[in-house]
């Protein structure tokens, strides 16, 4: 996985949360810790899906 990606996805959380204190929302440490987990599972998956199929 690529250096960007990482950071990418660590800013988008961060965004996530700035935007929410800005609507007086409610803010969890486990929520940000969430946000991490889904963003690195989908890249996962993404990757996963990109490799080449051993069958070609």
């Amino acid at each position: 996985m690529q250096l960007g990606v990482w950071i990418g996805i660590v800013v988008s959380a961060i965004l996530a949360f700035i935007i929410a204190s800005f609507f007086n929302q409610p803010l969890h440490w486990y929520l940000f810790i969430l946000i991490l987990f889904i963003g690195f599972l989908l890249q996962t998956i993404i990757m996963i899906l990109k490799t080449p199929d051993e069958n070609e």
